[in-house]
């Protein structure tokens, strides 16, 4: 059980990598908000992937089915929330919180919207699941003992995983966001608006090609090859 508790964190600590619109979108709500609700951010992300490891660990075949089928809807979803996520911040200009350096008062409803701004995007990516997938059968995670302990060991190994690459991006985040100036922190928020505003286009467009969620970028698929001796194409077409 605990063999497979570490199993699942180095798993989450190699598909929660946040290099992409999701990491772009926590760093900017913690530029914008603070901490908590970066946090929220990445927290709503690390949920999404917990979600889907527990279908693949327990072999949920007809969500999977679902997934598999509707991946084509699944990418629109994820490309529009994306592509309308980054025009409003865009739009929006400067925050509370560059302008005068205080952050904005928050309560439940802006916490839940931090929270939920990561979780559908990171849920609208039918790639994660097909990850999963590939990893668990692998590493004959779908067959462990037919003991569901371990399986939900190795499930909250994952979403332990995956917070601790949100966590180290918030912190530092944080640590900068009372260095940066006026004019220093519009810059950067303009930046991470269009980094999102152009993942939502590639996300979108790749609905339209069914290759493209096959393909697996070298840094995953070498990892996986590295610490668990699988050479399978691991499906990584990510939206982190």
């Amino acid at each position: 059980m605990v063999k497979n508790l570490f199993t699942g964190i180095l798993i989450g600590l190699i598909t929660g990598m946040p290099f992409g619109p999701i990491g772009a979108v926590c760093l900017k709500n913690t530029l914008s908000f603070g901490s908590r609700y970066g946090f929220l951010s990445g927290l709503g992300s690390a949920v999404a992937d917990t979600i889907y490891a527990s279908f693949a660990a327990l072999s949920f075949i007809i969500i999977e089915k679902f997934i598999v089928l509707h991946q084509f809807y699944f990418h629109i979803v994820g490309g529009v929330i994306l592509f309308c996520y980054g025009i409003y911040n865009l739009l929006n200009g400067q925050t509370n919180a560059s302008k005068d350096k205080k952050l904005p008062v928050l309560n439940s409803k802006s916490l839940f919207k931090a929270f939920s701004s990561t979780f559908l995007i990171a849920l609208a990516n039918p790639a994660t699941i097909f990850s999963f997938i590939v990893v668990f059968t692998g590493l004959h995670m779908t067959r462990i003992q037919s003991n569901i302990d371990n399986k939900i060991a190795l499930i909250i190994g994952v979403f332990i995983g995956s917070m601790i690459w949100w966590l180290i991006l918030v912190f530092t985040a944080g640590k900068f966001h009372h260095k940066l100036n006026h004019k220093n922190s519009n810059v950067i928020l303009k930046i991470l608006s269009y980094v999102i505003i152009f993942s939502g286009i590639i996300v979108f467009l790749s609905a339209f090609n069914r290759i493209t969620i096959r393909k697996a970028p070298i840094l995953h698929s070498k990892l996986f090859e590295i610490f668990f001796n699988i050479k399978s194409k691991i499906p990584f077409h990510r939206l982190r």
